[in-house]
């Protein structure tokens, strides 16, 4: 195998920004979703706790963060970063089985939707620091 290319321009940095942003949204959601549970129909603002709103946000970060923390793997070579994403949105996806199941409550399934996004834009930042540096895992 060859090393990875430390001039290869960071075509995905966007995608990894976008990520992690998606996964402050998502932490804001979950917050402010359990702070303010009672006024959010008052606001209007109901569709935030619509059913399958966690099932739209998982499917959305699905193909972002496969593209990125893939091709970033093709350059750094870091199985860890991989696997972290992997984990991470294994972790948003127990949390809306667990929620779907009923085998939690709305703050149990918060607690590990927002431990997934955090991971999840733990393994973007991640990412993008080990594409920058142009190191190798080793």
């Amino acid at each position: 195998m060859t090393a990875p290319n430390a001039t290869m321009p960071l075509r995905n940095a966007p995608i990894d920004r976008l990520a992690i942003a998606l996964s402050g949204v998502c932490a804001v959601h979950c917050v402010l979703v359990v702070a303010a549970i009672t006024a959010i129909p008052i606001w209007g603002l109901g569709w935030l706790t619509a059913p399958h709103f966690h099932e739209w946000f998982l499917a959305a970060a699905l193909a972002p963060s496969a593209i990125a923390l893939l091709s970033g793997y093709r350059r750094h070579r870091s199985a860890v970063v991989v696997a972290m994403g992997v984990l991470a949105l294994a972790l948003m996806a127990l949390a809306i089985a667990l929620s779907t199941l009923e085998a939690v409550s709305p703050r149990g399934e918060s607690v590990v939707t927002l431990s997934g996004a955090g991971l999840l834009a733990l393994a973007h930042w991640r990412n993008l620091r080990l594409g920058r540096c142009g190191h190798a895992a080793h």
